[in-house]
């Protein structure tokens, strides 16, 4: 190494922080590396140049941005990325199938990963970042949840759980007229927190485009700043979801959403209490609660 030369990363790392700060032609760049390393291990340099059509001296730029020398290291770092750990669901299922390891072994495996992606979620939240995010949801007049597949469930829950205790909350159905229904009335006065994470839905990437190019307010919630959906938020919040199965855990999600509805909850205070006795009182009277 060069004296006074700075080390190479360990690791494939494109913190939010550099993300952000990149120029629109290397975040496109680095979104590629990200999430097709296989294709930089295995691919010349001129063919990644014509399928993201963009130059080649991009990579080379993003390369050294990353803190690499040349491309020739940032490819060895992707070639050691996709050796280590990049399957795609159908071969993670697979190697789960063929793993010789026992029921206890297994959901030992499952409960360990999502136990540790919820102490990284909690290690890493910005108490302030998240404060400022509580704040703006405090504000709002509206919050709709967007996301397909996995999130839709998800989203579900919450609305529901702020609803009990909030009022405002809705999260956004999946048919195209309810979809322009909901949609069609959202300014800047309200909030939409978009929830997305590999593989990344592309309805959910272009709903966060609508929504922001109409002055909505958009959080997203995502495991990646390389996800669509950063580019179009405001304020991003990262979540670890890997696990041993061939889908992501969403554990940390449902953790985070939780923080996030009882801080909402304790800033609304005797407001948001009496919603909660309302609604309880409610279901006793329509006999929604099971009764011995």
């Amino acid at each position: 190494m060069k004296p006074n030369a700075m080390p190479k990363p360990s690791h494939l790392d494109l913190s939010p922080g550099k993300i952000q700060s990149l120029s629109p032609q290397l975040r496109k760049a680095a979104r590629f590396v990200v999430e097709n390393p296989g294709e930089i291990a295995t691919r010349s340099q001129r063919f990644i140049a014509k399928s993201t059509d963009l130059p080649a001296p991009t990579f080379t730029r993003l390369a050294r941005a990353m803190g690499y020398e040349s491309y020739d290291d940032l490819r060895e770092m992707c070639r050691d990325e996709v050796l280590q750990k990049r399957t795609f669901l159908a071969e993670k299922a697979q190697v789960q199938i063929c793993k010789n390891n026992d029921e206890a072994d297994f959901a030992a495996d499952h409960v360990s990963a999502s136990l540790r992606n919820i102490d990284t979620m909690l290690a890493d939240l910005d108490l302030e970042d998240f404060e400022a995010g509580v704040q703006r949801l405090a504000r709002a007049r509206r919050v709709t949840l967007i996301g397909v597949f996995s999130a839709k469930p998800i989203l579900d829950y919450v609305a529901y759980l702020a609803n009990m205790s909030l009022g405002g909350w809705h999260s956004l159905g999946l048919e195209n007229g309810a979809i322009a229904n909901d949609l069609a009335d959202l300014d800047e006065r309200d909030v939409c927190i978009v929830f997305s994470v590999r593989p990344y839905a592309a309805r959910t990437a272009e709903l966060a485009r609508n929504v922001a190019y109409r002055n909505v307010p958009v959080i997203a919630v995502t495991d990646s700043p390389a996800a669509p959906i950063t580019e179009f938020a405001q304020q991003c919040f990262y979540l670890k979801t890997e696990s041993p199965q061939f889908f992501p855990t969403h554990a940390s999600a449902v953790v985070f959403f939780e923080l996030l509805i009882g801080m909402l909850i304790r800033k609304n205070g005797e407001v948001a209490q009496q919603r909660i006795a309302k609604i309880e009182q409610q279901n006793h009277e329509l006999g929604e609660y099971w009764q011995d």
